[in-house]
């Protein structure tokens, strides 16, 4: 038990680590500046952020989300990320254990965090993204196959089994569906193999109960434009986390 609580908080602070540096590209990938290299500086003035004002969620309490030297307001989606990040690594952690498919799976739910907020800030999903999550799933990939003897083809079907559907549905609401999307699911299904249509449809409807939600509350009307990315990235991680439960669910013994 005491153990259990020991790694528990230990996964929450990596997260957190983690989430903190997710913040840093999603501010910088927008921009086309580098991911590794200078340290955090306040958007407002343009001072470097001392490490001990730099720590997750803490420093932004600390501080009361306003800049030490300028008094600007911090925008209180640093800490969310953060904190949203060290969640996810805690979910992950109770659902697979201390694993090497724990940290594929974390890696995974961190790319689409940063392709969420750059999407619903900036209405785009960087291919930089799309390239780093094609390399990741290549690898979970070979791993799957090599130590649990999973069919290669099995990655192949899930390459194509969203990514197809979502072209040909491009081709007849090209101002609803970006190739962004296309890539995106394509990448996505080759980590996950054909139960990326279950992340789709999942993706889907999330994003048609958030329109009709806009539209009651009258904040949207059928032309308004949602971006699909960071509907699509929690359809992929209800299907990773829940997928099991939700086939028994509608499919039971």
């Amino acid at each position: 038990m005491i153990e259990n609580i020991i790694i528990s908080f230990i996964v929450l602070l990596y997260g957190l680590v983690i989430g903190s540096f997710l913040n840093v590209c999603i501010y910088r990938i927008p921009i086309g500046k580098s991911v590794v290299g200078g340290r955090s500086y306040c958007p407002h003035c343009d001072t470097l952020i001392p490490w001990y004002l730099n720590i997750p969620v803490f420093s932004y309490l600390f501080l009361r989300g306003r800049c030490k030297n300028c008094r600007g307001l911090i925008s209180p989606v640093y800490p969310a990320v953060e904190l949203l990040n060290g969640i996810l690594y805690l979910i992950v952690w109770f659902t697979y254990g201390l694993s090497l498919e724990s940290a594929f799976l974390a890696m995974l739910l961190s790319v689409l965090i940063v392709v969420s907020f750059i999407d619903w800030q900036k209405r785009v999903i960087s291919n930089k993204l799309v390239v780093f999550l094609l390399g990741l799933s290549v690898l979970h990939g070979v791993y799957q196959s090599v130590y649990f003897g999973a069919a290669w083809y099995t990655w192949v079907i899930g390459f194509f089994a969203a990514s197809v559907p979502l072209f040909f549905l491009s081709l007849f609401f090209p101002d609803g569906l970006g190739g962004e999307d296309i890539k995106l699911m394509a990448a996505a299904g080759l980590f996950m193999g054909p139960p990326v249509l279950l992340a789709l449809f999942l993706g889907s409807l999330y994003a048609g109960l958030t329109a009709l939600l806009l539209i009651t509350v009258k904040k949207g009307s059928l032309k308004s434009e949602i971006p699909f990315g960071p509907f699509l990235s929690l359809g992929i991680f209800t299907a990773m986390i829940f997928g099991g439960q939700i086939f028994l669910f509608a499919v039971p013994v």
